[in-house]
């Protein structure tokens, strides 16, 4: 039992903020809003119960923790927490069932941006602005939001972050708290720089709010049927590449450009590589819109660059039916699905390091062919890099792609084409949003699934969410052996 205690601790915690965050809709009333303010009322306080419930259980507890009990809260946070979240979608006035409530809710919660609610337009506005609170309430995890203000897990708290964001370079920052107060200082500050950008540019007050909370989580819930292309305006569609992009890197080098008061520590090569693959894959679209599409060069510029980067940082916006732009295009936004952001970041996928880390492992196992004998050193951004970095980004590897190959079999059964099945296995793993597809493409909703593919894809953005490893890991045998 002592293995879950601490979890009980965290979980009081996450409950409690999560209570807090149901209520902020109800500020709605003083705009003038008719809202259903009892349905916030009733899920907070319920929830607030389920906080103290669990703060009993890990009353009293003072040991250090250990490696299992980082993992088991990992876990068990982002699978308890849904189950809470989810209320308000039950109790509304024309109420989701449950397989859609918990769907939506892990959708936003994980940042994948995939939703089952159609008319959108004429949803009220209370539950448009949760749905893009919890995806705000996600952006840096449920966890992470914890660990800055528990000073019991101080100590441990680092690792735990680790645990869910997998970046191995984190460790160069020596005092962990600092670094977690610092990532929500520079997340809240982000929010805020995106609403007022929004709203300079025309976008309504509603509309702003929203869009801020769900562009920097890289979340993409928007508060209509046709996402962004609601939006006509070409710079509020930039502005959205920025702070998409924005959310999309290391968190922790915001921290460190606010220590040393320099830039430069942008320049890091996990950064560079996420740019320099969408300018990439932007031109090439770009260009071949303008030649095809009979776009001007801006139009076809915004449309590509706007498009690629809420793919590849996994937001999942769509400005554009990009399915409409020939097999080619549909091919590399496939492909683009599993890249991802930097790790350390809001977005999903597999993460521009690892890619990265791959073809370093490549290039090594190519030289020793040749040089079977050769001693040769692996160097990322200049420096070493450690045998078990390389064997865990492996391993990383085969765990996405056995996932993958599971899901997509397993939606296959439920009655679903080969195309559905793979992009939403892709999307719901790779915390992507839309699939492809005519079904849960750009243009389509995830509505039309069955209850056992929405469930299926629920927690495969979990699984996914969490990078794998600390779910798996549950179900080994030598984990609780201990």
């Amino acid at each position: 039992m002592y293995l879950f205690v601490p979890l009980f601790n965290v979980l009081s915690i996450a409950l409690a903020l999560l209570a807090l965050s149901m209520l902020t809709p109800l500020a709605l009333i003083l705009a003038g809003e008719t809202i259903e303010y009892m349905v916030f009322i009733q899920s907070a306080t319920a929830t607030a119960v389920g906080s103290l419930f669990f703060r009993a259980l890990g009353r009293g507890y003072r040991r250090r923790l250990i490696q299992r009990q980082l993992f088991l809260i990992t876990a068990g946070s982002w699978l308890v927490a849904p189950f809470f979240a989810m209320l308000p979608f039950l109790l509304i006035e024309k109420p989701l069932s449950l397989a859609d409530a918990f769907f939506e809710t892990v959708s936003g919660i994980t940042t994948t941006g995939a939703t089952v609610i159609t008319g959108l337009d004429q949803l009220t506005p209370d539950i448009l602005l949760y749905r893009s609170i919890l995806q705000w309430f996600g952006g840096v995890g449920i966890i992470g939001m914890a660990i800055a203000i528990l000073p019991s897990l101080k100590t441990g708290g680092m690792k735990l972050f680790r645990t869910e964001s997998s970046d191995w370079s984190e460790k160069a920052t020596a005092r962990t708290n600092n670094l977690l107060n610092g990532i929500m200082a520079a997340y809240i500050t982000l929010t805020i720089l995106c609403f007022i950008c929004y709203r300079l540019a025309g976008m309504d007050l509603f509309n702003a709010i929203n869009h801020a909370l769900t562009t920097v989580a890289t979340g993409g819930f928007s508060t209509s049927d046709q996402s962004f292309a609601q939006f006509e305006s070409h710079a509020l569609h930039w502005i959205a590449i920025f702070f998409m992009i924005a959310g999309s890197i290391p968190f922790f080098l915001y921290v460190q450009a606010w220590h040393v008061r320099s830039a430069r520590v942008f320049s890091n090569v996990q950064v560079l590589g996420l740019l320099a693959i969408t300018a990439g894959v932007t031109l090439i679209l770009a260009i071949d819109l303008a030649a095809t599409e009979n776009k001007g060069l801006l139009e076809a510029l915004t449309l590509s660059a706007f498009n690629v980067t809420s793919v590849i940082s996994t937001t999942g916006y769509a400005s554009a039916d990009y399915m409409q732009w020939g097999n080619a295009t549909v091919v590399t936004f496939f492909f683009l699905m599993f890249i991802g952001g930097c790790s350390g970041s809001t977005s999903g996928g597999v993460k521009v390091f690892r890619c990265q880390l791959f073809f370093v492992q490549l290039k090594k196992q190519l030289i020793k062919s040749i040089h079977p004998n050769a001693v040769i050193a692996s160097k990322y951004g200049g420096r070493m890099v450690s045998e078990d970095i390389m064997q865990s980004c492996i391993a990383f590897i085969f765990l996405v792609m056995t996932s993958l190959i599971v899901v997509t079999f397993l939606l296959s059964l439920t009655g679903l084409d080969f195309m559905t099945s793979a992009t939403g296995a892709s999307s719901a793993l790779m915390n992507v949003g839309p699939g492809l597809g005519h079904i849960i493409g750009p243009a389509g909703s995830f509505k039309p699934l069955s209850d056992v593919a929405k469930w299926l894809l629920s927690f495969s953005m979990i699984l996914g969410r969490l990078e794998f490893i600390a779910i798996v890991i549950l179900f080994t045998r030598t984990f609780w052996r201990g």
